[in-house]
């Protein structure tokens, strides 16, 4: 039997859904479908070829770009989510992400929150669920990679970020003028990993490692709780700028510098535990009017007495 050359074989291949350029409704996203033409010089016999077709619902990568929500979303924590610019939540719309997702993060990407955001786990969910990973997508990721996300004076809204574990942003969590929960994450290899300004967020049960600054607080007008979490190998434990901050029942060992007191005011700090029950060597650990390397900056000074007994054995997460 002779060859057909005329009777190509046609297989389409579907496997990217892309939202872009500030889509506002998902019916109109649009998607990239890869076709591949092969041209049979030889053989024979062949029926005539089916095209496969996957549908966006069924493809496990979804591309973001400068992408606005037009409604609330509940994502699918069975897919990986690449985001490229500017993700933004809109006053009086709710982004979930659940459970178990992947969020990746192009050069500079950023997550702007002005309605409602609410990563992993609600608060009367039990039992122990894998995290929300939010990663770089840059190959051979650094500290910095991506902006991190925006809480952009949203104020009072019901926002919480709980079970996630996040890395190689420039500031992770930027906080400003409202109060989500943050608990049971890991921040990890972080410029900073959590700054709050004008915020009365509760920070607890979470880990802190490895970041050029866990904590950073700004504003005298709030009190942010900080406590039982697991602040450790940073450059920077809680760089403090709100004495009203209340800072108590952390693990702060293992640190360059395990609390940074940077305005002219007297911070209490008490119950944390330092990696050590001398009181010399905390000193070393903390930047306060006594550091005598101290000369250009008048600021107060830190009371951490009394000191915890030994590490706090329900500091960081949850499992």
């Amino acid at each position: 039997m002779e060859a057909d050359y005329n009777k190509p074989y046609i297989m389409q291949l579907h496997n990217i859904y892309v939202r872009s350029a500030k889509e506002t409704c998902p019916s109109r996203a649009f998607s990239y479908t890869l076709c591949i033409i092969i041209v049979i010089f030889a053989g024979g016999g062949c029926d005539e070829p089916t095209p496969i077709t996957i549908t966006p619902e069924e493809t496990a990568n979804i591309v973001l770009r400068d992408y606005l929500l037009a409604a609330d979303e509940t994502w699918d924590a069975e897919k990986t989510y690449t985001v490229h610019g500017e993700l933004e939540i809109p006053p009086d719309i709710t982004l979930r992400i659940p459970p178990e997702t992947t969020v990746r993060f192009g050069r500079d990407a950023l997550v702007k929150v002005r309605g409602i955001l609410k990563i992993g786990v609600d608060a009367e969910q039990a039992g122990a669920v894998k995290p929300v990973k939010l990663t770089s997508d840059i190959p051979g990721p650094q500290r910095g990679d991506w902006n991190g996300i925006l809480f952009d004076h949203t104020h009072g809204l019901d926002s919480f970020v709980r079970g996630a574990h996040i890395e190689y942003a420039t500031v992770a969590l930027d906080i400003k003028t409202t109060s989500p929960t943050i608990a049971d994450c890991t921040f990890r290899l972080n410029d900073i990993a959590i700054a709050l300004d004008g915020s009365d967020a509760v920070i607890q049960h979470n880990e802190l490692v490895d970041n050029n600054i866990g904590i950073r607080t700004i504003g005298r007008q709030t009190r942010p709780k900080i406590e039982r979490n697991s602040i450790t190998r940073n450059e920077i434990g809680i760089h403090c700028e709100n004495v009203q901050s209340i800072i108590h029942y952390n693990n702060l060992s293992g640190n360059i510098r395990a609390l940074k007191l940077w305005v002219k005011f007297d911070l209490y700090a008490p119950e944390n535990w330092w990696g050590t029950l001398n009181v010399e060597s905390i000193g070393t650990a903390i930047v306060d009017a006594a550091d005598p390397e101290l000369l250009h900056k008048q600021v107060g000074t830190v009371t951490y007495e009394p000191i915890a007994d030994g590490p706090i054995a329900d500091a960081g997460p949850r499992r």
